[in-house]
């Protein structure tokens, strides 16, 4: 329990530990200021910190080193989140890199390095994954461009060998901005941080922003200006989707549309095998409510 004598409101210090509790699923300690960036609510930082400091006198929920602040007992991912850090700065000179490459592809928008849940936190021995918007009904020509340059460049990732191979498994088009469709209720929670770690490296006449907005990363109004359409390029559109279709294997075949990380249309392609989305969920939801426990 928190020591009776301190003035907490309740409500804030939940919603501090939140981030802290869900970052330690991936070995991420958070700075004050990450902290402050993560929340929805409008506090002041000063607050935050002298939240923290609280915490950290008069609790045993969480400890601070070198200014950053994790769950009791976690101090060794401080050391794992300055190593991961230099890890990162070569993966993204090779994701900007090959983001160069694929915006020769007129209807490639957007390329964002993803699944980076904390900045710069990316694994040594993992491959890079990326995010891209296409043009509307140019997904499955963008995809073959994309797919195939990494392939010819022998930078796919094979069971045998991840490490800074080009992963290229999430592709939305421009008329299906908002991806809260493609998350359950209750991953919410992980659709929420994952929004928030993408890196766009590469963003073509600012749609960056209006997919931030749609899904309420940003405020403002959205301006729909979809690209042209021609009749040659949706005839090679839906040539290029049925060659995936025919060569793509077996085990993505039979999970399209049937497994929570696979979903295939014309305007979304998800292709997430191994989706641990609803382990983190659950894994987050229990470790929070057990620090809840202790702190009502």
């Amino acid at each position: 329990m928190l020591n009776d004598q301190i003035n907490y409101d309740i409500d804030l210090v939940k919603a501090i530990l939140g981030p802290i509790v869900f970052f330690d699923l991936f070995e991420y300690p958070l700075t004050a200021f990450e902290i402050w960036n993560y929340l929805e609510k409008n506090i002041a930082l000063e607050k935050i910190y002298f939240i923290l400091e609280q915490l950290v006198a008069s609790s045993n929920l969480i400890n601070e080193k070198n200014g950053f602040y994790f769950l009791v007992g976690r101090e060794e991912i401080v050391t794992i989140r300055q190593k991961r850090y230099n890890y990162s700065c070569t993966k993204i000179k090779i994701a900007k890199k090959f983001s160069y490459l694929f915006s020769l592809m007129p209807f490639v928008k957007v390329v964002a390095v993803a699944n980076f849940i904390g900045d710069h936190n990316l694994k040594e021995e993992g491959d890079i994954d990326f995010f891209i918007i296409t043009a509307s009904r140019r997904i499955w020509l963008s995809r073959l461009f994309c797919t195939g340059l990494a392939k010819l460049l022998n930078r796919r990732p094979t069971a045998q060998k991840k490490k800074d191979r080009i992963c290229l498994s999430f592709y939305v088009s421009e008329d299906h901005l908002n991806i809260f469709d493609l998350a359950s209720f209750d991953q919410t929670i992980y659709l929420y941080y994952y929004l928030r770690g993408l890196m766009p490296i590469y963003n073509q006449n600012n749609i960056y922003s209006r997919f931030l907005i749609v899904n309420h990363v940003l405020s403002g109004n959205v301006v729909t200006d979809y690209s042209r359409h021609w009749l040659m390029i949706d005839w090679l559109e839906i040539l290029a989707k049925n060659f995936q279709l025919k060569i793509m294997p077996l085990n993505l075949r039979q999970a399209i549309n049937n497994s929570e990380g696979v979903y295939v249309s014309d305007s979304v392609l998800k292709f997430h095998l191994n989706d641990k989305r609803r382990y983190f969920t659950e894994k987050f939801n229990y470790n929070f409510n057990a620090i809840l426990q202790k702190i009502n």
